[in-house]
This record gives structure tokens, sequence and C-alpha cells, in this order.
């Protein structure tokens, strides 16, 4: 038998409250009456589902008649109380019933990594705790070490993890887990405090230190945390003044790969909000008030409806959809799908060492500020590039793209280059996105470049050729010189005082780490370099 498993938190402390809410006039679950001679501490509570006609009848009933022809899900949940623990096993979409605001959020992942053989595993999936959030599920054919899967788990958070289970273990085989376990037992029901008991000492143990160390890289925070409040605040902050904020908005992972025709946000009683069409962090800030927001961000519901107007999922809080960087006295902190996670000091100082290596090179470029024009506006980007390449006698690159083809279709080389065989990329630094574009740009640059890719039409040529081309007809380099000193120079512009490593955002420095590393096997020296660039005196 394969079944889903929920703990609760520590605090629940009675069967009441385990299950959500339910509007009156809804259909609600119905709890169910133990067997006579049946001796468990449980609930069982059974939600009928309503026969439907599935979505494809419509489009059948031209051909016969189909008015037989209903789908029902009927869902089981059965509570446990094992040794001062609640557990939900649950059946069908049961899950929709349980208060997922008393659930630990990591048990099935931190079970399934203490049981998990680390050369059986089967697949796993990692995201990223940052506003640009992005996650990536691999899976192989058999079973392997988590090596052999292209993902970077020591870079982002694990959220799930499916393995066959260690030598040792008789009472299960199979698990996979994120916030509930995933688990393939021959014990049947009513052994089941017996194994919630196993899965309880498996939960509190540490044996995947051993295994999955990395786990440990981001620490989910308990419900209960005095620090919470600190963040929470932070964030309401940040919520009515999002300017350089670490803050953006990512769908939960039950989202991932559906077809959400709008999301609706309500529960502050207001009328006559326009639907979300594009899940973006503006158009979710302007439905927020600004008005008593301690109260009321926790009321706010967001719910993802389909094309036919029907609701895709159950509601959720609308704080699950926020992605959120704070630092307290010293500590980074992250808001991912709800729940709030300390970055370990350890990793920050691990990663940090590694920007540390990178070259600095602001002083000795010495890129001209950014500065506004009499109008106080700066200008864009590609203003700004113009404007060197021309006072500087480089070679301007900006928005002059090779035709790849493929995958890539058109590249963008750099933004300029210079008589050192720099390599200049240029950006603000707006946010953890627009930083994540800029190390993508230099990164495929330097892949093709490596790989002397031929271009398409006027460009049918080896990219690494068509370069040096540039630079020889430009200062009579030989090809030779520009391999031997090529440079990727990745400028970022900012109004902020200080070295530009130290003012970089954290999952910006994690990216980046694996940037550098990439662009030095391609063959190319890396370096930082900052630009002033002062706050526009427009107001824009």
């Amino acid at each position: 038998m394969r079944v889903s498993i929920y703990l609760f938190r520590a605090k629940a402390n009675s069967f009441e409250g385990l299950l959500r809410d339910f509007p009156e006039g809804s259909r609600a679950p119905q709890k169910r009456d133990l067997k006579d001679g049946v001796d468990l501490d449980c609930e069982i509570w059974a939600l009928p589902a309503e026969p439907r006609a599935p979505k494809w009848a419509t489009a059948l009933s031209k051909l016969t008649p189909i008015s037989d022809l209903k789908n029902s899900n009927n869902s089981v949940a059965v509570l446990f109380k094992v040794r001062d623990r609640y557990f939900a096993v649950c059946f069908g979409y049961a899950h929709a019933m349980l208060n997922h605001e008393l659930i630990e959020p990591e048990f099935g992942l931190r079970v399934t990594a203490n049981m998990a053989d680390p050369f059986k595993v089967a697949a796993i999936q990692v995201r990223t705790l940052s506003e640009n959030s992005r996650q990536q599920r691999s899976q192989t054919a058999s079973r392997t070490r988590v090596a052999e899967f292209d993902v970077e788990v020591e870079r982002e958070w694990l959220r799930y993890l499916k393995a066959d289970v260690s030598d040792g273990v008789s009472w299960a085989s199979g698990v996979a887990g994120s916030q509930s376990l995933s688990l393939t037992t021959q014990m049947e029901l009513l052994q089941f405090p017996t194994l919630l008991s196993h899965l309880l000492e498996q939960f509190t143990s540490e044996a995947y230190k051993e295994k999955f160390p990395y786990i440990d890289n981001f620490v989910p925070i308990s419900a209960g945390d005095p620090i919470l409040d600190d963040l929470w605040s932070a964030l309401r902050e940040a919520i009515l003044s999002p300017q350089g904020k670490k803050l953006g908005v990512a769908c939960p992972d039950d989202l991932l790969g559906a077809e959400v025709g709008y999301w609706k946000i309500f529960g502050d009683r207001k009328r006559n909000r326009e639907p979300i069409e594009e899940l973006d962090l503006e158009s979710v800030l302007a439905q927020i008030p600004a008005n008593d927001l301690e109260e009321k961000l926790p009321k706010l519901k967001i719910i993802p409806i389909d094309e036919s107007d029907n609701p895709m999922r159950t509601k959720r809080s609308l704080t699950d959809y926020f992605v959120f960087e704070q630092s307290v006295d010293g500590e980074t902190y992250a808001l991912c799908l709800g729940q709030w996670f300390k970055i370990a000091s350890d990793y920050v100082q691990e990663i940090n060492s590694e920007i540390a290596k990178i070259e600095d090179v602001t002083e000795a470029i010495k890129l001209p500020d950014w500065l506004p024009g009499a109008d106080g506006k700066h200008g864009d980007e590609g203003e700004y590039n113009d404007k060197v390449s021309t006072l500087r006698g480089y070679i301007p690159l900006d928005a002059r793209n090779f035709l790849i083809g493929g995958p890539h279709q058109k590249v963008e080389i750099c933004d300029f280059i210079t008589p050192d065989t720099d390599f200049v990329c240029v950006k603000r630094m707006e946010g953890s996105p627009t930083l994540s574009h800029l190390f993508s740009q230099a990164a495929v640059s330097a892949d093709l470049y490596a790989a002397n890719a031929v271009g398409q039409g006027k460009h049918a040529v080896g990219y690494a050729d068509y370069i040096k081309d540039l630079i020889s007809s430009k200062w009579g380099l030989s090809d030779a010189e520009v391999d031997r000193n090529k440079r990727m120079v990745l400028a970022i512009a900012t109004e902020k005082a200080g070295k530009i490593s130290d003012l970089l955002y954290f999952f910006s420095k994690v990216n980046l780490v694996q940037r550098v590393s990439d662009l030095r096997k391609s063959g190319f020296r890396v370096a930082l370099a900052k630009i002033y660039r002062p706050e526009d005196l427009s107001g824009n």
C-alpha cells in the first residue's frame, strides 16, 4: 500500500483544528465511526465527491449519449495521535481537507533523507529562494546517486527527494517526500501507530547529515520563534515600499505546469478586484490595501482559476506567493511558499569566500559614471554603453546580436570590448532577476566562444573567429593574444557606496559563484566592476 502522510506541528494538541474550516453551505467532511473492537486513538473523516460529467463529455455528446458517464473521487483522511503528535494519513485528495497552517513544512523531506539509500535516489527537486524563483525536477530511469542529477543541490533549496530505503528497514520500501511523505509499506492501517512512531523517530534523527548535508543550507524557522515577528514586519514594510527591497512573487509547487486562466485575491471584503492575468509583483501589490496591513495581510487569500472560471486549487494565503530576502542582526533569512528560512551561517560564509576570490577591476578599468542629463534622467543602458564606447574607442556590441540559431537564436556577445580584451557586460543593480540575466548572458557568450559555434546568415562564421576578427581589425591583436588575455567583466551600476561584491544580494552571489565557474571552464578570466550611478534626479 502506498500512502501520503502528514505530520502536524507540536502545537497541535487535539484532533480539533486539524481540518481546515469549510464555508457554511459547502460540502464538508463527514466523521466516520470506527468498527467495534478497533482500539486506535484516531479519527476518520471522509469527503464524498459529487459525481460530475468529465471535461471531455461535451465533445463526446456529439456522438453518443453521455448522461450516465460521471466521475467521482472520494477522499478520506485518517487522523492518528501517536506519542503526543498528530498525523494525517491521506487517500484521494484528502490533503485539501487539512489545516495546512499546522503542518510540519519538511516532514516528508527529512524522513526521506534519513531513510534513503544515497546510492538509490530516483528523483530530486530543487528551488531557488529568490524573487526570480525557479524550480527544477529531475529523475532517472534507474536509481543512482545525487551527483548524477543535473541539479544544484548545494546552492538551491532541496524541496523533494525520492529513493529506495536503506538496508535494515523492513517496514517500508520506497519513500518520497517534501511536505508530505509518500510511503510504500506492507503494514495494515491497524498497525500504523507503530509505523508512525518509526516515522517520528526518523523525523527527529540527524542521520541525513552524513548523506545529504546540504539540506541544512536552508533551515525552516519553527512557528513561535520570536524572529518571525521581525521578519513579517519587514515583509509588510517591503510591500508598502518595495523599491530596492528583495521582494517578488512565485507560483507554489502545486501549480507547476498548470494552465492558469487568472488569479483572484480576496479576504478583506474589498469588492470589484480585477483578476490578475499575469502573476507578477506589480500586479499583486496593486491589489493589497496600504492601510492596516498588519491586520489585513494574514486574511488575504489567493486562488488560481482556470479558463472556465473554475477554481483549480483550494485557496491559499497570499503570503504563500511571496519570495522575500531579509537580513536581521547579521543573519540572512528568506521567505518562500509561506515558510521562513534561515540561511546557514557556514553556507553564507562559503559563498562570501568564493565571491571574495573574484577580481575587482573597478579602479583599473575606471568606467565612467552613469550620470543623469540636463533633464535629471540617466537614459537607458543602451545610451550609456554607446556613450562609453564612443568616448573610449571601444568596440560597441550592445544590441548587436550574433545570429547563432538553435536554442540561443540571437546572442549578445557583450556590451563592449576594450583594447585589453575585456568583454564588458553592463547592468543596473535593480534586483536578483536583472543580475541573473547579466550573469547568464556572460556565461552563454563564453560557452559559445569556447565552442566557436557557427552562426547563420551574415554571421555564418565561428563565434570566436567573428570576435577575433573585430578585435584584430580595431587594434591589430593576434588570435593568440586575444585567447591569452580575454576576460569577462561584469559591470554593475548602483548608487550605493562600497565594494560591489559586498552590495550584491545573497542569492545573486549564489548565482554568480556558479556562473563564474562556468565562465572559467570556458577559458575566460572573470572580474567585477562597479559603475557609479546616482539616483535619478527626475524622480523616475
